[in-house]
């Protein structure tokens, strides 16, 4: 894998950077606060979802959204890929040659980065990053330092030993399962067995049945035969029964058809009477007819005199009202005429109001305008006050904190010489251990007060001391010297460790000064924009005064400008009213004259109502004789007709009684031939064949289906034996899949020690050559133990990491958290992020020299603030402070 290029924009201290990388070792140097630490943090987030703070946070002040974007090559297809984060939702992966989005999302991403990083699927990345890839700074040697318990919770995270026991916990779940299934099977195959039980009464029930139902199908063949029989007379019964309805009914239609005939007959002969008798009586109705018909047609030449006269009512009527609303309207123009004298006496009282009004109305807006300005600066005011509250707990938490680091920051510039005491006293220990633990195997070896090397007595003793009594007294001198330079070493450990915190606390100082001279520069600025802002407001209440009192001045005169232009435009109507006053008086004059005209027309019909009730008299007095008049012409009329009708009415009537005796002829002989008793015995015979039939059908039918019951009954047990078949069969593999899950469990509880272990013995040997090429020695021994502590063995003698100096301590933390990468993924790629911190300028050097020896890895960035690294590293690159 190889990082080419790092866009980042608007993230923390960078608005826009761009990083090109090349191979090899890579120096990243700057001023403190220029963001070396920004461009590792921009990486691992993009690339291994690691962000120590909130993203807001990590957006450069004043911007609403940061992004990264990482190229790379694979190590899996030897492709470039650009891998885009922002602190919004945006993150997924492009393939630049095909200009395509491969990746979305988080999951999406997550698996491309498994596969292309070459870790596992379900690496944790951000873990693989914070304690392999790009220890954060000041926590290089932190884990190795700590205590047994929290190295092991650390590395077994990482090194996936936990999840070997999880394996295990979830494969109990499974062997839960596999006993629950294996009881639901032995439940089922005890009910099985339960029902098979049944299988000798079922089919015994099934042979007998099959011989009932072959006895009843016979005797239903034999019902059948005989109804067909007593069917074949019952139909012939059946037909002479409807022949002998249909005459009966042919006997009732001709009765029917001759008494119609008969009342044609008489309605005809009594027709015929009335029309002789109208034939007399006409001559005697005809004057009092024709007096009727004169009445009539005056009544008609009347009536168009009457509507004449009221065509002429109605005209006179609608002048009348025609004529009405002029005269009104005459009255209203008077009126208005003498409200434009009174209009023309208040516009001359107004004009010196108006002067006033305009210079009322100037005041007033500018008065407003300036209340709006002071609301604005009210409302900017308020939220001022608001950010310089903030900045206030800002600054004083800053303050604290500030106070805080500088107080625990005090002794962090001893941490090198505590470090460089303590390895010499570390020294001394081992040596006088050594010492100690070869005289007393020397002393094991003596014997007799002789050297064992020479086999004679020694020379150095004192007259009376004895070999043994020496090398005792020499003991206690060492054992003394030893307790002396462990007590010493037991202080030094807890000043080194009050050092590393004070370190810590240096590191901070910086960055908190420099917030606390930023917070002083915005304080000093809002609070000028405040004191400007409380000085435009001082004058708000006085215009506020001011404006009210313009108002209800103005309020009081009533708009005398406004009723002036109201008033001439009502003036200036004037004309157009005279004018119209004119116009209704020529009107009136018409209407009045065409009034007079009408009346005179109405004179001519005085007498119509005289006229027209006489004739309307005469018409009923005789309207009863025109009545009978009409009615007798019409019948005498008729008379040549109905004489006619009378005559064929006569001829019908003969021919529908010849018809009748035909009929009952017919039906006497039908009647003769037919056998009522016969018929209805037949039909009681066969009603009770069927009710037979019926009764054996429904004992057919229900054996039938207690038959087909049966059947499936016997289909179903023979499938529950196939499926005890098959239960058995699962039975037997669930057995032996239990026995195999209980196996691979207990060999997953049993191989999580021994894959730490494995790891371990892996990752020390190649720790170890790690070690040699860094720090040019290869005679010392690297060793990372089962409890994940480090020990370095050189000249017979083992010294825990604790009592390594500071460079020792770097160059082995660095040989295992590389070895660590190794053997744990493809990448090859390591961050250090100032390495050198607390170091004097020779250890600087020498880990400058050891971090060049690396190999095997194809890039290795480290972050500095000072020049150690130049001249070590293959390339360089300058962060400029913004």
């Amino acid at each position: 894998m190889h990082i080419k290029r790092l866009e980042i924009e608007n993230i923390k201290s960078h608005a826009s950077s761009v990083f090109e990388f090349s191979l090899g070792t890579t120096a990243i140097t700057g001023e403190n606060g220029a963001g070396k630490t920004t461009v590792i943090e921009a990486i691992a987030w993009t690339l291994f979802d690691l962000l120590n703070y909130k993203k807001d946070d990590f957006v450069r002040r004043g911007a609403k959204k940061g992004s990264v974007r990482v190229m790379f090559e694979s190590g899996l297809d030897e492709r470039d890929y650009i891998v885009y984060r922002d602190t919004g939702t945006g993150y997924y992966v492009i393939d630049p040659a095909l200009n395509t989005r491969i990746a979305d999302k988080k999951e999406e991403v997550t698996r491309f980065l498994w596969q292309h990083l070459g870790v596992e699927p379900g690496t944790d990345l951000e873990s693989l990053f914070t304690h392999a890839i790009g220890v954060p700074q000041g926590t290089f040697t932190a884990i190795f330092l700590a205590a047994a318990a929290e190295r092991k919770r650390t590395f077994d995270t990482l090194l996936k030993v936990e999840e070997y026991r999880r394996g295990a916990e979830e494969l109990l779940k499974t062997q839960r399962f596999i006993d629950n299934r294996m009881s639901d099977i032995r439940e089922r195959i005890a009910r099985a067995e339960g029902e098979l039980a049944k299988a000798d009464e079922v089919n015994r029930e099934h042979e007998e049945l099959s011989g009932e139902v072959s006895r009843l199908e016979a005797e239903s063949l034999s019902l059948e035969g005989a109804i067909k029989e007593v069917e074949g007379e019952l139909g012939r019964l059946d037909e002479q029964a409807e022949r002998l309805l249909a005459a009966q009914k042919t006997v009732e239609s001709a009765k029917a058809e001759m008494e119609r005939a008969e009342f044609v007959l008489k309605q005809s002969d009594e027709e015929l009477a009335r029309a002789a008798e109208a034939s007399d009586r006409i001559d005697a109705l005809r004057p009092d007819s024709e007096r009727h018909s004169a009445a009539v047609g005056l009544l008609g030449n009347l009536e168009k005199n009457r509507e004449e006269r009221d065509r002429l009512r109605a005209e006179l009527s609608k002048l009348e009202a025609a004529i009405s609303k002029p005269q009104t309207e005459e009255k209203h123009i008077r009126q208005r005429i003498g409200d434009l004298q009174n209009a023309r006496d208040e516009v001359e009282k107004l004009r010196p109001l108006v002067s006033e009004q305009e210079t009322l109305e100037k005041k007033i807006g500018e008065l407003r305008e300036n209340a709006a300005k002071i609301n604005v600066a009210l409302r900017q005011k308020e939220s001022l006050d608001q950010k310089l509250a903030a900045l206030r707990e800002a600054f004083a938490k800053n303050r604290d904190a500030l106070s805080d680091a500088r107080k625990n920051a005090e002794g962090a510039d001893q941490l090198a010489v505590l470090q460089g005491r303590e390895t010499a006293v570390g020294n001394d220990l081992a040596r006088l251990r050594a010492t100690l633990e070869r005289d007393e195997k020397f002393q094991s070896e003596v014997r007799n007060g002789l050297c064992p090397i020479l086999s004679e007595k020694c020379l150095n003793l004192k007259e009376g001391q004895t070999l043994e009594g020496f090398l005792s007294t020499q003991f206690e001198e060492l054992r003394a010297d030893i307790k002396t330079l462990e007590a010493e070493q037991a202080r030094l450990s807890v000043r080194v460790k009050v050092s590393r915190e004070a370190e810590i606390f240096q590191a901070k100082i910086g960055p908190l000064e420099e917030r606390y001279r930023e917070i002083e520069e915005e304080g000093k600025r809002l609070r000028e924009e405040h004191d400007a802002l409380q000085k435009q407001s001082e004058n708000a209440d006085k215009d506020a005064a001011e404006l009210s009192e313009a108002e209800n001045r103005l309020a009081s005169l009533g708009d005398p400008r406004g009723r002036i232009i109201l008033l001439e435009k009502e003036l200036g109507r004037e004309a157009e009213i005279k004018t119209s006053l004119a116009a209704i008086e020529a009107e009136i004059k018409k209407l009045s004259e065409d009034t007079e005209r009408l009346n005179a027309e109405m004179g001519k019909y005085i007498e119509l109502d005289a006229q027209w009730a006489e004739a309307a008299r005469i018409r009923e007095e005789t309207s009863e004789a025109n009545k009978q008049f009409l009615v007798a012409e019409a019948a005498a009329r008729r008379l040549p007709e109905l004489e006619a009708a009378n005559a064929a009415a006569k001829t019908k009537a003969a021919v529908a009684g010849e018809k009748l005796l035909l009929a009952e002829k017919e039906f006497d002989t039908l009647k003769g031939e037919y056998d009522r008793e016969r018929h209805v015995a037949a039909r009681a015979e066969l009603l009770e064949l069927q009710k037979r039939l019926a009764g054996l059908s429904v004992r057919l039918e229900t054996a039938r289906q207690r038959l087909a019951e049966l059947a499936k009954a016997i289909a179903a047990i023979e499938e529950k034996r196939r499926e005890l078949a098959a239960e058995l069969a699962e039975r037997e593999r669930l057995e032996k899949t239990l026995e195999t899950t209980v196996f691979i469990r207990d060999t997953l509880k049993e191989a999580a020690p021994l894959v730490a272990r494995n790891y371990v013995r892996h990752v020390s040997v190649e720790a170890n050559q790690l070690f040699r090429d860094i720090a040019g020695n290869a005679e010392a021994t690297l060793k990372w133990n089962d409890d994940y502590g480090i020990v370095l063995e050189e000249g017979g003698y083992e010294r825990p990491f604790a009592n390594l100096s500071g460079g020792e301590q770097m160059a082995a933390a660095l040989s295992v958290r590389l070895a660590l990468l190794k053997q744990l993924s493809d990448i090859r790629i390591a961050f250090f992020d100032e390495p050198t911190t607390n170091m004097d300028a020779e250890r600087r050097e020498n880990l400058a020299m050891q971090i060049g020896r690396i190999t095997h890895f194809n890039q290795l960035f480290v972050i500095s603030h000072d020049d150690t690294f130049e001249g070590y590293m293959d390339n360089e690159i300058t962060v400029e402070k913004i």
